[in-house]
């Protein structure tokens, strides 16, 4: 045992030069390039320089930093060792440092567990690797070091020395410390200013809340290029991981003061989170900067066109290890030094050291300026990649695009007409209703022969407030709601300008949920009632695939964008509609301008502004803003290539109810190609009316 402990005993030397080391901790650049020379070798630049101020300002005096630099700048490397330096001088008690994923995160700490035990790259300076902080921290570097890549010996560790802060001698203090897996707790050596200090990692796809690190929490936390492919490409990632960093993260510090956060990224496209973080406008919060590779544009941009296509051509000449086939290959670099005084010209880069001095058999270089570096990247990856990855300034078409569609926009549209009244000129009226367990949405809309929609009306109705159990309870309250909406139709019909009663023409129920109700319904309600069902990919979730028949048949009647279907046992007809055409269809219409035929228009009065509104008016204006949000909380886009539906909420029943009073204008003859009112044929859409023989 005796043995065993004085194998566990080290002997931990003084600092080196105490004056070097509070000289270098005074300034950040120097600290860096002196410590770690084998990683920056050269004067820091704008956005570099940029990324370590923005850390240390979030240190100092906290506050959220999002930094968009170039990629291949350096990020992670600068916040590795910058959170390093401030743990070391004792200048904070604990940070993390996270990443897009745990593996990425893991990389950092092995990196710092690296220089502390002395291993890596010798620096171009000749110094060896981690000979300097050994040097002038051994504190911390001895004890690491004396690991031999055993971790476990960590724990028991002992020491002798010289504090750091009195110079007093001390002997056999336990030093124990954790030196393995996401987290590093620091040598508790006596005097040490990095004694139980910690930097921890982790993953932004693991757990971040109510982290605490050797009893402190941590005062500053640095987010490393947080985007992964998924949360690039997809909006309902990028804001799962937005609320990540605003909720999770943003929590992490103590009573007395929050958590700093500073961002380091590079931007991806216009829906990623990185685009948000670093704009102003949506993030008022942070301090954002975005840093391009190239700050001014060369005035040949006609030469450096041709010097790219050369390099696309260069490509070809290669084997498969990379190496030129034809000893006259090159050409884009023969191209480039031959007139390089004026491709340059005109050009400014941020950080001129951004190239690759290599040189080849041939006895030439890869690169000779960073502006040459860049443009290879363009003939490498093309010029939308640069944008983003390089630049930080992604075109628009690397976002979605959408229609621009906008539930203000809806709630402002309005007719002019009091909710209930049918306007002048219209000959249609259809009802559809959305069902829900609990509460039922229901739109009707007035038609006119151009395809001018109104809606007239919209409400709820209340199925059920509690749980009603067994599936024969929900059945009858459904039940129950729908014959109370029918009674209500009957007792209280929509009425036209001057009063008189108009009946509405076609009701679809939809009967997706609880469908054998539904059926038993319509077919107890009559012909005006009709069991409906959507197919397609919007609605939050993949429905099945809609298929129209191609011609009809005894048990298959197809129409516009939507079919009939026999349903078994004598239940009737159901319609299966062709959802996403149909919602498409439905937001095109409230983004027609109101003036022209084709437009939906909301029913209601706009008000003076000047106007104190009543009571009345107030609930009327929250509910045409609830029906608006329903109507776009859905929205179509379409994104490299593919057109797609994106679910903002769940809560879109008056969508859903909106787009299916449109698919019963069209089974009743309403179409925007046409103007009559009841095309004739079964493809053209007017079946309906030509099988109940009741020509209008």
């Amino acid at each position: 045992a005796a043995q065993r402990a004085d194998a566990a005993r080290i002997e931990i030397p003084r600092c080196e030069n105490l004056d070097r080391r509070a000289e270098l901790e005074a300034d950040d650049f120097r600290w860096l390039m002196h410590y770690r020379s084998d990683l920056f070798w050269y004067e820091f630049v704008g956005q570099q320089r940029a990324m370590i101020e923005a850390i240390r300002e979030a240190i100092e005096h906290g506050g959220d930093q999002s930094i968009a630099a170039s990629r291949g700048e350096g990020k992670t490397k600068i916040f590795e060792n910058m959170l390093l330096k401030y743990i070391l001088s004792g200048q904070i008690p604990a940070a993390i440092l996270f990443a897009a994923t745990a593996s990425l995160a893991t990389c950092s700490l092995d990196s710092i567990r690296d220089v502390c035990a002395g291993r890596g790259d010798v620096a171009r300076d000749g110094a060896l690797p981690g000979e300097r902080l050994l040097a002038d921290y051994p504190e911390v570097c001895v004890p690491v070091a004396e690991l031999q890549g055993n971790a476990s010996k960590a724990g028991k560790m002992r020491a002798n020395g010289f504090r750091f802060d009195t110079g007093e001698r001390f002997e056999d203090d336990l030093i124990g410390f954790k030196w393995a897996g996401s987290e590093l707790h620091f040598p508790d050596t006596p005097g040490s200013l990095s004694a139980r200090r910690a930097i921890a990692t982790r993953g932004l796809d693991s757990a971040v809340r109510g982290i605490n690190l050797n009893g402190h929490r941590p005062s500053v936390v640095a987010i490393d290029d947080p985007e992964t492919e998924d949360s690039a490409r997809s909006e309902d990632q990028a804001k799962k991981l937005e609320d990540r960093i605003d909720k999770g993260i943003a929590g992490l510090g103590g009573q007395q003061r929050g958590v700093a956060r500073v961002m380091l990224t590079t931007l991806q496209n216009r829906i990623c989170a990185s685009f948000r973080f670093t704009d102003p406008a949506q993030k008022p919060s942070w301090r954002p900067r975005r840093f391009r590779f190239l700050l001014k544009r060369p005035d040949r941009e006609d030469l450096w066109e041709e010097y790219v296509a050369k390099r696309e051509e260069d490509f070809q000449q290669r084997d498969n290890e990379g190496n030129y086939t034809d000893p006259n290959a090159r050409r884009s670099h023969k191209f480039y030094l031959d007139d390089r005084k004026a491709m340059d010209a005109g050009g400014v880069v941020s950080n001129p050291n951004r190239f690759d001095p290599e040189i080849l058999p041939d006895g030439s270089q890869q690169e000779v300026s960073a502006l040459q570096r860049y443009f290879n990247e363009v003939a490498r990856i093309g010029a939308e990649a640069v944008a983003c990855e390089l630049d930080n300034d992604p075109p628009e078409e690397a976002g979605p695009i959408e229609s621009g569609i906008t539930a203000s926009r809806v709630q402002n549209q309005l007719s002019g007409y009091r909710r209930g009244i049918v306007p002048p000129a219209c000959t249609i009226l259809t009802q559809a209703i959305d069902i829900g367990k609990y509460r039922s949405h229901w739109v009707v809309k007035a038609w006119r022969p151009d395809g001018t929609a109104y809606v007239v009306d919209w409400n709820v109705l209340e199925v059920s407030t509690t749980d009603a159990g067994s599936d024969a309870a929900v059945d009858k309250l459904i039940l129950r709601a729908l014959y109370e909406r029918r009674d209500v139709m009957i007792r209280h019909p929509f009425t036209t300008v001057d009063g008189k009663p108009v009946e509405i023409d076609l009701t679809l129920i939809d009967a997706r949920y609880r469908t054998s109700v539904i059926c038993y319904f319509c077919k107890e309600a009559g012909l005006k009632w009709k069991p409906a069902m959507g197919h397609g990919q919007s609605g939050g979730c993949v429905q099945t695939r809609f298929s129209p028949p191609a011609r009809p048949t005894t048990d298959r009647r197809p129409g516009d964008g939507w079919f009939s279907k026999r349903q078994p046992k004598r239940q009737g007809w159901m319609v299966c509609m062709d959802t996403d055409r149909w919602k498409g269809w439905d937001h095109d219409r409230w983004m027609t301008p109101p003036t022209d035929p084709g437009t939906c228009l909301l029913a209601g009065e706009r008000w003076p502004k000047t106007k104190r509104l009543s009571k009345d008016a107030r609930r009327e204006q929250q509910e045409r803003m609830s029906f608006a949000k329903h109507i776009t909380n859905e929205i179509e886009r379409e994104f490299e290539g593919k057109r797609e539906w994106y679910t903002k909420s769940h809560t879109h029943h008056y969508f859903d109810a909106s787009y299916m009073a449109d698919v019963a204008a069209n089974m009743m003859g309403i179409s925007l190609l046409k103007s009559n009112v009841l095309p004739e044929g079964p493809e053209s859409g007017g079946w309906f009316k030509a099988q109940e023989g009741r020509p209008r």
